[in-house]
């Protein structure tokens, strides 16, 4: 999930990895390099990961709402442009 604050880009992600979920917090900010991270933690189950996540950015921000996860969407790829078939014996 990519969220704005100010000019900076912050990107959540949970992932499985070896039967553990991962949670993932870092910012990127247009003048640096690398990206700071926020956030890098194991756990045992999605919910826990996810719930990492929420308690990380009410420290980050207390002001604003509690972090809501969305789940992504995958977007399929293109489909490449179709020529028209023509039947056999005409010509294209």
């Amino acid at each position: 999930m990519v969220l704005f604050r100010d000019t900076r880009r912050f990107e959540s992600t949970v992932e499985e990895h070896d039967g553990m979920w991962v949670a993932k917090l870092q910012a990127f900010v247009p003048d640096r390099l690398y990206p700071t991270l926020y956030l890098l933690h194991k756990c045992a189950t999605r919910q826990a990961a996810i719930e990492a996540l929420q308690r990380k950015w009410r420290i980050l921000f207390p002001d604003e709402d509690a972090l809501v996860w969305h789940d992504p969407v995958p977007l399929s790829p293109p489909s490449p442009a179709r020529r028209p078939r023509y039947p056999e014996g005409r010509g294209g």
